[in-house]
C-alpha cells in the first residue's frame, strides 16, 4: 500500500513539473526585416504577455529557434493569438483595491512589447498588455494605428480630501476616450450609449464597444469572440477489481475468522467532457454516472462455538455520480496523458443477500439470523486516475476510489475499496 500511494503522489506531483509543456500550434512571425517565417509556435496560456517565442520550421524539429522582442516585430498563432511589438507608455498606478495607493498616480515608464491584438477593424483596433503588475488595454485608430493607453484609476484620497474618512476614487477616463472615438466614426446610437453606462475595464466589456466602432455586428460578434468551451459525450467499460474486508476488531474478524474478499466484475460509465480552453486543452472537467458490480462471498469455520462452518454472500451494485477534473500532463495533437481527481456519491442496491450454516442440516446456533448485514445505503469516495487519450477517440484508464462503508457496524464492520481498469470510446469531436 505504501509503494501504491507513493505511486499515485508522483501522478499528482507531475503537473508541477510540466507547467512548461509545449503545445505548437500552425502560425508564423515578421522579422524586423520584414521576412514573414512560417511554421509552428509555442502557445502558451500567458499570464504576461511573452517577451519570446519559440518556434518551429516542421512539427517534427527537435531543436527549436528562439525569437524575442529584439528580432521579430510581430507573430500569429492561428486563430488563438496575434500580438505586435509596440514602443508606448505603460501605466504603474495600482489599480488592485487591496493595495491602494493614497493620492493619484499617473507614473509611466516607456517600454517595448508585445500587445495582444484582441480586434483590429476599418475604424479601430484594441490591445491589451499583462505584466504581472496588472493589465492595460489599448486603443489606435486607422490608418496608422498608434496606440494609446486606455486610462483606469483608482486611488485612496486619503489626506488630500476634505474628507476626514477619505474616498475611494475611481477615474474612468477609458470611457471618455472611447465615446469621443465612438461619436467621430458616428457609431453611438441609443444600443451602445447604453452600453458606456455599465462598461467596465474589462476584455470583453471593451470588445463591445469596439466591435460596433467597427460595425461589426452582434451575430460576427458571437461566432468569433464568445470563446465557446468544447463539449462532447463518452462511454466506457471497465473491470471493477473491488475488495470487501472487515474491520479487525470486527467479530466476523475475531471470532468467525472470516477472510476479505475480491471480486472481478463489469463497470460501465456514461459521462459528459468539457475542455473550458480548446486551444490548449490541457485541462477538462467531467461528469459521470456510473455502475459497478461488486460481489462478496466467504466461506469459514466460527472460531467460538458452535465451531461450525458459516456462509456469507451478497451482489451489490453501485451507481455514482462522479464530477472530475483532469490535467493533461502530456498534451500531443493525437495522444495525451493524463492525471485526475473526483469525488463520488454512490447508491448501493443489494441483491442475493445470504448468511448461515454451510450445511443447512448443521445449526450455527442462530448466529446468521441474529447479526443482519445492517447493509449502507449511500456513501461518498474519493477518486484518483490516470490514462492515456489516443486519437481524440479512445482512451486508457486506471481508478482508484478510497473506501466505502458496505455495513452499518455490527457483525461484519465491512468496506469496500475498488480500483477499475478500462476504455473510453469519446462521442463526437
Amino acid at each position: 500500500m505504501k509503494h501504491f500511494n507513493a505511486l499515485l503522489l508522483t501522478l499528482f506531483l507531475l503537473p508541477l513539473f510540466s507547467l512548461a509543456q509545449s503545445n505548437y500550434k500552425p502560425g508564423y512571425l515578421i522579422t524586423l526585416k520584414g521576412d514573414t517565417l512560417r511554421g509552428f509556435i509555442d502557445y502558451q496560456e500567458w499570464d504576461s504577455n511573452p517577451t519570446a517565442i519559440s518556434f518551429k520550421t516542421a512539427i517534427s524539429d527537435r531543436k527549436p529557434q528562439s525569437f524575442t522582442i529584439s528580432n521579430i516585430s510581430f507573430f500569429n498563432v492561428a486563430e488563438l493569438a496575434t500580438y505586435q511589438k509596440y514602443i508606448c507608455p505603460v501605466s504603474m498606478d495600482e489599480t488592485n483595491t487591496a493595495r491602494l495607493s493614497s493620492g493619484r498616480d499617473t507614473s509611466y515608464k516607456i517600454d517595448t512589447v508585445f500587445l495582444k491584438i484582441l480586434q483590429k477593424g476599418k475604424n479601430v483596433a484594441l490591445y491589451s498588455y499583462s505584466d504581472g503588475f496588472k493589465t492595460r488595454f489599448y486603443i489606435s485608430e486607422a490608418p496608422d494605428y498608434v496606440p494609446t493607453e486606455l486610462i483606469y484609476r483608482i486611488y485612496d484620497d486619503t489626506g488630500i480630501s476634505a474628507n476626514k474618512e477619505g474616498n475611494t476614487v475611481i477615474e474612468n477616463t477609458y470611457l471618455k476616450q472611447l465615446f469621443a472615438i465612438a461619436n467621430k466614426h458616428n457609431a453611438l446610437d441609443d444600443d451602445l450609449s447604453r452600453t458606456f453606462e455599465t462598461a467596465s475595464y474589462s476584455q470583453p466589456d471593451l470588445l463591445t464597444i469596439v466591435s460596433r466602432i467597427n460595425n461589426i455586428s452582434k451575430s460576427e460578434y458571437a461566432k468569433k469572440y464568445a470563446g465557446h468551451s468544447k463539449l462532447n459525450f463518452y462511454v466506457s467499460a471497465a473491470l471493477n477489481i473491488s475488495n470487501t474486508s472487515s474491520n479487525s476488531s470486527a467479530p466476523y474478524t475475531t471470532g468467525g475468522g472470516g477472510w476479505p474478499y475480491t471480486s472481478y466484475l463489469p463497470a460501465v460509465s456514461f459521462g459528459l467532457n468539457i475542455i473550458p480552453k480548446p486551444s490548449t486543452g490541457k485541462v477538462e472537467l467531467r461528469a459521470e454516472l456510473s455502475f459497478a458490480e461488486t460481489k462478496f462471498s466467504s466461506s469459514y469455520q466460527l472460531k467460538v462455538s458452535p465451531y461450525v462452518g458459516e456462509k456469507a454472500s451478497f451482489n451489490q451494485l453501485g451507481i455514482s455520480l462522479i464530477p472530475q477534473i483532469i490535467y493533461n500532463i502530456y498534451n500531443a495533437e493525437n495522444f495525451k496523458f493524463y492525471v485526475g481527481a473526483g469525488i463520488g456519491v454512490t447508491r448501493f442496491v443489494y441483491s442475493n443477500a445470504y448468511f448461515g450454516s454451510q450445511d443447512p442440516n448443521i445449526s450455527d446456533g442462530g448466529i446468521g439470523s441474529s447479526d443482519p448485514y445492517y447493509f449502507n445505503g449511500t456513501d461518498s469516495s474519493y477518486l484518483l486516475k490516470a490514462g492515456a487519450k489516443i486519437n481524440k477517440k479512445f482512451e486508457i484508464f486506471f481508478n482508484y476510489f478510497t473506501n466505502t462503508a458496505t455495513t452499518q457496524g455490527g457483525y461484519f464492520q465491512f468496506v469496500n475499496s475498488s480500483k477499475q481498469i478500462g476504455i473510453v470510446y469519446l462521442l463526437g469531436k
